[in-house]
């Protein structure tokens, strides 16, 4: 994230197109939260009110970095507070901001530090749902890696601590967007929504690291994906058109194109790398571009504060 702590480029440039696997999961239910979690999300609420407008947070020491990371938003970041190490609940060191209406609304928070590898992660917020994750290959100390957790500070259809929101890419497009029961079910129409959240966010936001994935590939990338960046770009005006005539089939046949431009896409960023620890590479970028990088990444499995109640998932 900081240029001391996180190496962007070359994180991104393989984090876009994970996403698709994970994305194509449903997230697991978590249970109700605590009256103390949600006090501590209020408190966290009254903190951050104060940088509604990200220049507020640029004068208070927030840089922005990634650029707009899809189902994630811009992440602006204080390296002091990632690197302090100490979990302050009304201090986050990440703010996340993505368009609503065209204009950046402040969407949710993420706390992410310097960790020792043989400690346990923070304790936290009250009760099971924080999930807390590790990117170990984000922090250049051997002996730490970077521990984080999000927090939505708007409806997120897996839960205030999910680790993307698929709602992010509708309020960004003015479109109707599907309830949470839909996009988290194990059903074919499950798996088309999540599939059309993330080509709707590339859709209205491409990533930055696409025309880096593009200048370092050569003129014929660009070629291939030209058309498909271009039909993305287009499909969004044309979905809004459908929706506002209610349109049902124009509509439907427009989610069916976008995927599959979405599709053809991360496919061509793919077939450019031809080495092992290269495609790897791409693939870890493009998870964390796309969505599944955090279920990717290393959990930390058996390692909470004794009297927390966390359960890593997968």
């Amino acid at each position: 994230m900081s240029r001391s702590c996180f190496r962007v480029v070359p994180l991104l440039a393989g984090a876009i197109m994970a996403a698709v696997p994970m994305l194509l999961q449903a997230q697991s239910p978590k249970p109700g939260l605590s009256a103390k979690a949600k006090a501590q999300i209020d408190s966290v609420r009254q903190a951050v009110a104060q940088y509604t407008d990200p220049r507020v947070a640029e004068n208070s020491g927030y840089e922005p970095v990634f650029g707009l990371i899809p189902l994630q938003g811009v992440h602006y970041v204080r390296s002091d507070l990632i690197k302090g190490g100490k979990f302050e609940l009304t201090k986050p060191p990440v703010l996340m901001y993505a368009p609503v209406n065209g204009k950046p609304q402040l969407v949710g928070v993420a706390y992410a530090y310097q960790h020792p590898r043989s400690e346990p992660p923070p304790e936290g917020f009250d009760g099971e749902n924080d999930d807390w994750h590790s990117h170990d290959e984000l922090s250049r100390d051997p002996d730490k890696h970077i521990v984080m957790v999000h927090l939505w500070l708007t409806d997120a259809p897996g839960g205030p601590f999910a680790r993307y929101n698929p709602y992010l890419p509708y309020m960004a497009a003015d479109l109707k967007r599907p309830s949470a029961a839909e996009l988290n079910a194990h059903t074919p129409r499950g798996e088309r929504a999540r599939r059309f959240a993330f080509a709707l966010a590339i859709a209205t936001h491409p990533p930055q690291m696409f025309d880096v994935i593009e200048s370092r590939a050569g003129e014929e990338l660009t070629r291939v994906a030209y058309p498909h960046r271009r039909a993305l770009m287009m499909s969004v005006d044309s979905l809004a058109l459908a929706q506002s005539r209610g349109d049902t089939a124009t509509y439907n046949r427009l989610v069916t194109q976008t995927i599959a431009h979405s599709d053809a896409l991360m496919a061509a960023y793919r077939g450019t790398v031809r080495s092992p620890s290269a495609r790897e590479l791409i693939d870890k970028t493009l998870d964390e571009l796309m969505g599944v990088g955090h279920e990717g990444h290393e959990m930390m499995p058996g390692t909470h504060p004794a009297g927390h109640d966390h359960h890593p998932s997968g």
